[in-house]
């Protein structure tokens, strides 16, 4: 007998862990879904991610809005907000999505433009959404999330937890996305 369990005809695809192969159970369907017994989230298609390149002014000159995370991956890293596009979602409502789930901050939808897309050595697309520049005054106190310490200014290009993020930023404060 072998160790490795094949599918039989009676398996539903995409209706076990990829994890650990635990099952889902009845009555999940919809994305994202987590697993009942290792918690992993598992998403239909986690390779698009939307990245907000959200500018702010100050006292100090132009900013960047950026955050601590709190999650692996580089977990206590600095990083632009972000992250998968879920199924069914247009980039730049996951780039507001991902900014207010971050951050706090709302922006709407019709603002994002597009301001580059890279893909990374692992296979992700990251779609970086260039928000209009508004006032840091005007912003929500920086508070945790469930992702997130909270947000804080980036006022000069910095090494970010992900290097993909580093490169917006410099680029960004090039003038290259204006």
């Amino acid at each position: 007998m072998s160790a490795i369990q094949q599918p039989n005809a009676n398996s539903a695809r995409s209706s076990h862990c990829s994890s650990c192969g635990a099952p889902y159970g009845e009555g999940v369907s919809g994305w994202p879904r987590t697993c009942p017994a290792c918690h992993t989230v598992a998403y239909r298609n986690p390779l698009p991610v939307a990245v907000a390149l959200q500018p702010v002014y100050d006292t100090k000159g132009t900013a960047l809005v950026v955050i601590t995370r709190t999650i692996a991956p580089a977990r206590g890293g600095t990083a632009l907000p972000g992250g998968f596009i879920e199924q069914q979602e247009d980039w730049r409502g996951a780039v507001v999505r991902e900014l207010k789930e971050e951050t706090g901050i709302d922006a709407p939808e019709r603002d994002v433009r597009l301001a580059d897309a890279m893909s990374s050595p692992d296979g992700h697309l990251l779609l970086f959404g260039l928000l209009p520049e508004r006032p840091a005054a005007g912003l929500p106190p920086s508070a945790a999330t469930d992702e997130t310490e909270g947000w804080q200014l980036l006022h000069r290009p910095a090494e970010l937890a992900f290097p993909l993020h580093t490169r917006a930023v410099q680029a960004f404060f090039e003038g290259r996305y204006v």
